[in-house]
């Protein structure tokens, strides 16, 4: 146990502890790129996958963690950069989000800038949440099956266009198994009592 709290230590020591922003942002990254590979992993490890199917379902699952982790490191890092904006002065020299006091009255930036940039890091930390939320839950399954359906419908162009045939109709006498063939066998036929054949 000891090395494990050694290694956690460590990795925590590279981030701001004021900052929990940029240790979720890391963090759920990291998770998304062992996900993606642990899945790859396993689909390469499958036996009961054929040559030809792991050509298509592995290259699919690193597109697809692809997408995940630019989707989520794209928007996350947009969102981050506009709620910590959203506490610092703007074109008139005022903050968007405003701090009040007791009383009621607006704080002033420049007198309580500790104050603001403590708010923008509670605001940079919830775009963090919120930025996984909405790439994960919302906009990468829209691209995902914007992309699936794009594939399908080269899948079909290429069909239609004669490159991958689909097999129709009966297979050859051939390729059926031997059980299906016909065979002649004695009938038994009932007359006057006796069997014949």
């Amino acid at each position: 146990m000891g090395a494990i709290n050694k290694m956690q230590k460590n990795f925590q020591s590279w981030f701001n502890k004021d900052n929990n922003a940029s240790f979720l942002f890391v963090t759920a990254a990291l998770g998304w790129v062992l996900a993606s590979a642990a899945q790859t992993v396993g689909l390469a490890a499958n036996k009961d996958l054929t040559k030809e199917e792991k050509k298509f379902l592995i290259p699919q699952e690193i597109a697809d963690g692809a997408v995940n982790i630019g989707m989520y490191a794209l928007v996350t890092t947009n969102l981050m950069k506009a709620a910590e904006k959203m506490a610092k002065p703007g074109k008139h020299g005022k903050p968007f989000v405003k701090l009040k006091n007791e009383a009621g009255h607006i704080l002033d930036y420049k007198t309580n800038s500790s104050e603001y940039a403590k708010l923008g890091r509670n605001l940079k930390t919830g775009a963090a949440i919120l930025g996984g939320v909405v790439s994960t839950c919302i906009l990468t399954p829209i691209v995902r099956n914007a992309f699936g359906a794009y594939m399908k419908k080269q899948s079909d162009k290429n069909t239609d266009e004669g490159k991958a045939p689909i097999p129709t109709g009966t297979y050859p006498v051939r390729t059926q198994p031997f059980f299906t063939k016909t065979y002649s066998f004695p009938v038994f036929r009932a007359s006057s009592g006796n069997m014949k054949i």
